[in-house]
């Protein structure tokens, strides 16, 4: 008998992750990417990623697992099998998928047993895409303030880039594919936070060491992943394109400001001290960095990029740990367990 459409609860990806091994799920997703590989048997699996509004969830497809057809609602009763070129194509689809957790290495994995291609018009890919809990207007908000801010060159010149296309996709796009902000207006939220963080550094330093440039740390902060506007994209949901993939958004970002710069008569030694954090906002030359910070400025924004990439993952970690649980999962993207304090290793209150 084929399987049938998932009548059951259908969980979603953070209850997915909430599961122990050896527990079955269902649900209903979108491919966020799907890579077919070859095992030591010579047989076929895949590596799948798939969301929903709460999240990615990484998965393992293998050789036994069943595809079918559910697309056209006319036949939905009677699936057919999916052929292998529709599999190829699946990207960006909405499927409902039947599986099972298991111990992999004292981890728990994710493998997809059945997977069925749905109605696209009864479960629209809009539907599952992930967005930033902060609604975009607010975000809008917070980065118009760190605009006004500025002194007024660097003020002008923000509005300016803001202005240009490259301010419609900086606004849209997700800060990466997965880890950290990885949803439509994710770099946005993550660029205003960062940025935030960075304005009050400066601030507080600038108490001891009066040269700091607290203008030049906000332009660098809110610039500083501009090239992800151009890196990442959500087609519908978050993926890297060809040039964020052979280029890398430090290259990209870089080149765009120094086109902008140009074209805004930006001073000379306002386009190098801005541009230098952008070079080195990774902190490391290690982590894709060309120079190392070598001013307040950027040592502020590479110190303040770096810890809001780890606290977000302390966020992503934590937050739907089981009940009395305080000690998550290794994070591979972060290398390290992170500990939320009040669950079952907290002192007793």
């Amino acid at each position: 008998m084929m399987p049938q459409q998932p009548a059951a609860k259908l969980l979603k990806t953070s209850d997915v992750r909430q599961l122990a091994s050896g527990e079955t799920f269902k649900g209903i997703f979108a491919v966020n990417s799907l890579q077919r590989k070859t095992d030591k048997n010579g047989k076929p699996y895949w590596d799948i990623i798939v969301s929903d509004q709460r999240g990615a969830l990484a998965a393992k497809i293998w050789s036994d697992a069943a595809w079918w057809d559910r697309s056209d609602p006319e036949l939905s009763a009677r699936p057919a099998p999916l052929s292998e070129s529709k599999i190829n194509e699946l990207r960006g689809l909405v499927l409902g998928i039947t599986g099972k957790t298991v111990d992999y290495r004292g981890q728990v994995q994710y493998n997809f047993n059945a997977l069925s291609l749905l109605d696209q018009e009864k479960y629209p890919v809009c539907d599952l895409i992930s967005h930033s809990d902060v609604p975009l207007s607010v975000l809008e908000s917070r980065l118009e303030a760190l605009i006004e801010a500025c002194s007024p060159v660097i003020r002008d010149f923000l509005k300016f880039v803001f202005e240009e296309p490259i301010g419609k996709a900086y606004k849209e796009s997700p800060a990466a594919v997965t880890n950290h902000h990885a949803y439509a207006h994710g770099l946005l939220e993550h660029s205003v936070t960062l940025t935030e963080a960075a304005r009050s550094l400066a601030a507080h330093y600038k108490n001891a060491y009066p040269d700091i440039d607290v203008s030049i740390v906000i332009a660098g902060a809110l610039l500083h992943d501009i090239g992800k506007a151009a890196s990442y994209s959500m087609s519908p949901v978050p993926e890297i394109t060809l040039e964020g993939a052979v280029l890398d958004h430090i290259a990209i970002g870089y080149a765009q400001f120094a086109r902008l710069a140009g074209e805004a008569k930006l001073p000379s030694q306002t386009a190098i001290h801005i541009g230098h954090i952008l070079l080195s906002h990774h902190g490391h030359k290690e982590f894709g960095s060309p120079v190392l910070p070598a001013t307040p400025e950027a040592l502020i924004v590479a110190s303040s990029d770096e810890l809001d990439f780890k606290i977000f993952c302390w966020k992503d970690a934590t937050a739907e740990m089981p009940a009395g649980q305080s000690i998550s999962a290794f994070h591979h993207a972060a290398g390290r367990r992170f500990w939320k304090p009040g669950g079952a290793a907290a002192d007793d209150q």
